[in-house]
């Protein structure tokens, strides 16, 4: 329920006529304001206009570069002169479980085949504590 429903009509209230003895006065005249009082209207203009544009490209600019920034990067991969990261495999691992884990954002297949490749792999039974190279 709202309190509007709630309450009595206005309409029933009488207005005063009278205030303190005195007869309310009614506006009936309206006067302009002084014009010093009155501050002109503000007007964009071709410069306004071009320096609006500037910070608005500006400011898109920023938000994209900061969205760039936030970015997950892949990690780099080691220089071909040292030697190539491994992996130890453990209990109840799989060649694909292993490239989940090596390359969480390239495609568990591809990975799959290069860990094959990398490793003189002919089937994808691992046994735990084996080392697979992964690069």
């Amino acid at each position: 329920m709202s309190v509007a429903t709630e309450c009595a009509p206005a309409a029933d209230i009488p207005a005063p006529a009278y205030l303190g003895g005195r007869r309310l006065a009614a506006v009936t005249v309206l006067h302009r304001p002084d014009e010093r009082s009155v501050a002109a209207p503000q007007r964009l203009t071709n410069r306004g206009a071009g320096v609006l544009a500037v910070a608005v490209a500006v400011t898109a600019l920023a938000l994209i570069g900061t969205a760039w920034l936030s970015l997950p990067r892949p990690a780099t991969t080691a220089s071909s002169g040292s030697a190539p990261a491994t992996v130890t495999v453990r209990s109840g691992d799989s060649l694909w479980s292993i490239a989940e884990r090596v390359a969480p954002r390239r495609d568990p297949r591809a990975e799959v085949d290069a860990l094959r490749r990398a490793n003189h792999l002919r089937d994808t039974g691992l046994v735990p504590g084996q080392v697979l190279r992964t690069g």
